[in-house]
């Protein structure tokens, strides 16, 4: 449970700041090139790793040095070197992604915590008032009980 006297947290962001974020995520979106994957082409595709990546690299390589006369002109260097250059770029531009989303994902686990433990010290006064016979007290307890209960917790199976 959370400290309650401690609240990380206590803020909302703006209308005009959510407005600012989703248009730097539309933004980000616009420019990047048109190309998705369905599950199943997500599961066929080969990933790069550093061992290929490098064996790609040294294939253009050889290509510009000695692929005259040997390869077929259908196959081009450059649209491996082309696909490399993006991969990297990519590559970069979800490591500062992952962290923004890793940074989203704990802003939302503190917000979380800090809610819903305020929330659990609230259900347990709202409890005590109730069982105490605090005129006023049963029917917030009732419907809060209603909710707390339902949450999914397994039942004790010793329970009547």
């Amino acid at each position: 449970m959370s400290n309650l006297t401690e609240n990380k947290l206590n803020l909302t962001l703006s209308a005009a700041d959510i407005t600012a974020i989703n248009t730097s995520v539309a933004a980000i979106t616009a420019k990047l090139p048109a190309g998705s994957l369905d599950e199943e082409q997500r599961k066929s595709y080969m990933a790069i790793d550093v061992a290929n990546k490098v064996f790609s690299e040294d294939v253009v390589t050889e290509m510009n040095i000695s692929g005259t006369g040997i390869l077929p002109p259908f196959l081009n260097a450059t649209f491996i070197q082309n696909d490399l250059t993006l991969f990297e770029q990519l590559d970069g531009v979800e490591a500062n992604l992952q962290n923004l989303l890793q940074k989203i994902a704990d802003l939302k686990r503190i917000a979380g915590h800090e809610a819903y433990g305020m929330a659990t010290a609230v259900y347990k006064i709202y409890t005590a008032a109730n069982f105490a016979g605090i005129p006023g007290a049963k029917q917030a307890y009732d419907k809060l009980k209603a909710r707390y209960d339902a949450q999914g917790r397994p039942k004790d199976t010793n329970e009547s």
